[in-house]
């Protein structure tokens, strides 16, 4: 009995520590209004700024927020849809976002536009 207690103990830690340790975590908000967003004809990645971009980042360089180009096209046409209107109207946005790490092609990675 007490074997299979510590062997599903050591279990149960190995798979905590491999689900922390695994993937792209949405982790942070930040609400803000857009400065620019930038898409490019060889790229599929969709850039932005904040008017407060945040300063530093522990992992990626904080210039520009990034929807990566592995969300699936529908995803990111809507993601898009919803900057550009808030972008032209001047509207405050709140990204979810990963604020440790996990970088977009070197940025910060972007989760949700809300």
């Amino acid at each position: 009995m007490r074997r299979k207690m510590s062997y599903g103990l050591c279990l149960g830690v190995a798979l905590m520590l491999v689900a922390l340790s695994s993937g792209a975590t949405y982790n942070a908000n930040m609400t803000g209004q857009l400065e620019g967003v930038w898409t490019y004809a060889d790229s599929d990645q969709i850039y932005f700024r904040l008017l407060n971009q945040p300063a530093s980042h522990p992992g990626c360089s904080p210039i520009y927020f990034v929807i990566p180009a592995s969300v699936p096209l529908d995803r990111r046409k809507m993601l898009y849809a919803r900057l550009m209107v808030a972008y032209a109207t001047k509207e405050t946005v709140n990204i979810g976002y990963d604020n440790q790490g996990d970088c977009a092609d070197g940025y910060i990675h972007v989760h949700r536009v809300g």
